[in-house]
Parts: C-alpha cells; structure tokens; sequence
C-alpha cells in the first residue's frame, strides 16, 4: 500500500502523480497511505474479533428472530438503544440515537409487532408511551448488546478525556467520510440516515 513499490498510491488506487495532480503533497500521500495500511489491518483485527464463535452464535440467534418477525438490521440499533438508556419515551430514545422521533416511533412500533418491545404509559405523564425491551427477548438482547458494547466502553474507560477527544473525532470523521463516499457512488446507493 505504501512505499513498498517507490511510489504512493492514494485511497482509490491512483499513482502519486494523480494525486500531485489533484493538488496533494506525495510525501503527505505516502504518510498517510501507511497510516491506511494500519487503520486496515487493525479494522481486519476487529472484525475478527466481533466474530468469535460464541457471540456469533448469539448473534445468530437474535438475527434469525428478528428476521422471523418480519424486520430488519435497521431495527437493532434500537433494542440497543433500549439496553443502554431504556426503559425511556420515545422522543428521549430518538434524541439518544440521533434519529427523528417519527422515525424511531415506527421501528418501535415494528419491534412491539414483533414482540421485543413492550410500549406503557408514562404513570407522570399518561399521554407519553414509555418503551422498554419485552421480557421474553430482554436477557438475549442484552447479551448481544454487551457484547459488542463492552469493548467500546473499555476502550473509552482507557483513555483520558482529551483521547477520548480525539477518538470519537476520529470516529465522526470516519462515519461522515463513509457517507459521503456512498452519495458520491452511485454504485453504493447512498447511505440511509432515516433508517
């Protein structure tokens, strides 16, 4: 990826002289082409890492109920949301995940078809619903939760406040980098904030 060959290459796979082209430094270029070189094998090492047997299996498992209920992945992040900040009205659970509140009303609606949410009023407020995980499907949803949670959260725990910083930046940067990329492809579709 970088420098093995003499020559930096950028992101899309163009020759430094396209990049000097487009106006970039290929000493810039060949720095930061190492850097992606790391940022894929420790992504490759994370992924190996989300896919251990156990919570594969769990995965599976909630993945092939909520498959079975008609839904999709779109509405995992809500039974998520719900280990993390639940049992919690709707519009507290939108603000939480950064979606519109009709949005998450729908996939909560959807989950309550499907039977892994319970909606009840709010006993200070009859007129809010408060959304909480079933109990039939909350001690798997928890499991799969955790499990993908607790690393973050370690990894957080792990650094000091102005890492942390860094990191989440560093995170937004990615996600933002990956959304535009799929609205400038046109072979990506685009990406979806609704859903």
């Amino acid at each position: 990826m970088s420098g093995k060959s003499g020559a930096a290459v950028t992101a899309g796979g163009a020759p430094d002289g396209a990049a000097a082209r487009a106006g970039t430094d290929s000493t810039g270029d060949t720095a930061v082409d190492t850097d992606l070189e790391t940022m894929v094998q420790i992504m490759g090492r994370m992924f190996r890492g989300m896919k251990g047997r156990r919570a594969h299996e769990e995965a599976e498992e909630l993945i092939g109920l909520v498959k079975a209920a008609g839904l999709g992945p779109r509405h995992v992040p809500v039974l998520i949301g719900l280990v993390l900040n639940g049992p919690v009205p709707v519009g507290v659970l939108a603000r939480h995940m950064a979606l519109s509140p009709a949005t998450v009303s729908q996939l909560v609606g959807e989950l309550q078809r499907g039977g892994f949410v319970d909606r009840r009023p709010d006993e200070r407020d009859r007129r809010r619903m408060i959304v909480s995980l079933h109990e039939e499907r909350r001690a798997l949803v928890e499991r799969f939760a955790w499990r993908r949670l607790r690393p973050l959260r370690m990894t957080l725990e792990a650094l000091g406040p102005a890492e942390r910083e860094h990191f989440l930046h560093g995170w937004r940067t990615l996600v933002e980098m990956m959304e535009r990329a799929g609205n400038d492809d046109p072979l990506c579709g685009g990406v979806s904030r609704g859903a």
